[in-house]
């Protein structure tokens, strides 16, 4: 008799991340189903980003620094490797201020192939996610992409920086700067 025990820890989280991705590109068939194409996209917009959101909780949890770009890019590859096994990427760019990873391989792109959907659905909540998880780990920082395989670009590119005329007045209570 098999135990899931017997079963390699990282096979497991390779089928827990199929899982996940399964059943959120199954949400999302099921809205456009449910609701107009525009309504189903903000909606799943929002709950990608709710997502993202606990890439931060799970940064703090572990107890990761994220006062500027270089370890924010850090800690989001560490818990990205976490929630997100099987991407491939690596720093091209680096300083404090902005980090500028490109993304060779992306599990959420080519299971999304392998599933039969449109990379295209993955593009717009992919970009919530990661989007959300940069601000939540440091309000002053943000993710944009130049360039998306989910588009069909040869690989992602995305660029962590600080966002344009914050200031510490702006950030939400109890959040402190690098060196306060």
């Amino acid at each position: 008799m098999v135990n899931v025990k017997d079963i390699p820890a990282e096979v497991r989280w390779q089928i827990a991340a199929q899982s996940s991705m399964g059943m959120a590109m199954g949400f999302g068939t099921a809205m456009r189903q449910i609701l107009n194409e525009k309504v189903a996209e903000e909606l799943e917009e929002t709950v990608w980003a709710e997502g993202g959101k606990g890439v931060a909780e799970t940064a703090r949890s572990l107890g990761l620094p994220t006062g500027n770009a270089q370890e924010i890019e850090n800690a989001w590859s560490v818990v990205g490797d976490i929630v997100a096994p099987g991407v491939e990427a690596e720093v091209v760019e680096s300083s404090p201020e902005r980090v500028v990873d490109r993304i060779n391989k992306c599990s959420t792109c080519s299971q999304v192939k392998e599933e039969g959907f449109p990379t295209e659905a993955v593009c717009r909540p992919c970009r919530a996610f990661n989007k959300a998880a940069i601000e939540a780990m440091n309000p002053s920082y943000t993710m944009n992409f130049n360039k998306r395989m989910c588009l069909g670009d040869d690989y992602c590119e995305a660029v962590i920086e600080k966002k344009q005329g914050i200031t510490l007045e702006k950030a939400p209570a109890g959040y402190h700067e690098e060196g306060d």
